[in-house]
């Protein structure tokens, strides 16, 4: 067995947490909906294995791809490694997926909640995995695996605090 000298990940324990809170937000909103003003900012790397998008959404000059989910979505499934969506895009219904992990950016504006994120895959990941996939209407979708992050983010919760008093 190999000794090391830090066994415990805090960074990959924090980012799995936070990560849970985008999850767990989907799950209400998918059970609930999104009332009381709520909707979110959910930015993706558009490029992160297992993520599926239209082509026509795929910008060669930014990976990045914000999603807002506020009025007009359908079919939100929230499952443990990933979410799906029916959106809008030029009035033509269209079905996203992607990897919790894939995720870079949460908010809520009406409530002022937001969290940042990092996620990275290596040269061979990308080279394994399919980088995107057109979606026909009637066309099954695979499942798509869990991705391990490679890199974290701490957060501190201080600033969320509330301040007391002495």
């Amino acid at each position: 067995m190999e000794n090391k000298e830090d066994n415990i990940d805090y960074d990959c324990i924090v980012e799995n947490a936070l990560r849970n809170v985008v999850k767990e937000a989907l799950e209400i909103a998918s059970t609930n909906g999104l009332n009381n003003g709520h909707h979110f900012y959910i930015s993706f790397n558009s490029n992160f294995p297992g993520v599926v998008i239209p082509l026509e959404l795929i910008n060669n000059n930014d990976e990045e791809i914000k999603i807002i989910l506020q009025h007009q979505f359908w079919d939100l499934i929230p499952d443990n490694d990933k979410f799906s969506v029916t959106l809008s895009f030029d009035k033509k219904k269209k079905k996203i997926i992607v990897p919790y992990n894939a995720v870079t950016s949460f908010s809520d504006p009406s409530v002022g909640f937001g969290l940042q994120f990092k996620n990275s895959t290596n040269d061979e990941d990308k080279q394994n995995d399919f980088k995107f996939k057109k979606i026909s209407s009637d066309e099954n979708l695979k499942d798509i695996k869990n991705f391990d992050k490679k890199e974290a983010n701490i957060v501190s919760l201080d600033a969320f605090r509330p301040k007391q008093l002495d």
